[in-house]
């Protein structure tokens, strides 16, 4: 079993909110993380202000920033060019064979 960083989780997180606003056990089961966890990662979340949390009558909700987004953005571009070869491989490879 491998563990996540903690930077890994927070980026789960914010993919999890990133769809609209979230309800704090969806966002549980989508960044797979216990209650006390996300409790921990979400008081830190809005307190970054990359989160908003806004009560409503059936509990609280949760809402992704501005700056969340940028960051969300900003780690999707790294993922990308530290994953990009991985991507384009197999069609170089295949491109010799047809």
């Amino acid at each position: 079993m491998t563990r996540r960083s903690q930077m890994e989780i927070f980026i789960d997180i914010l993919k999890a909110v990133a769809d609209g606003k979230q309800k704090p056990t969806h966002i549980m089961y989508r960044a797979n993380l216990s209650w006390t966890r996300l409790q921990k990662q979400l008081d830190f979340l809005t307190k970054q202000e990359m989160l908003i949390n806004t009560e409503v009558d059936d509990g609280t909700i949760y809402k992704i920033t501005p700056k969340g987004k940028e960051v969300l953005e900003y780690f999707k571009r790294i993922e990308g060019e530290l994953y990009y070869k991985k991507r384009v491989l197999p069609t170089q490879v295949y491109v010799h064979y047809r």
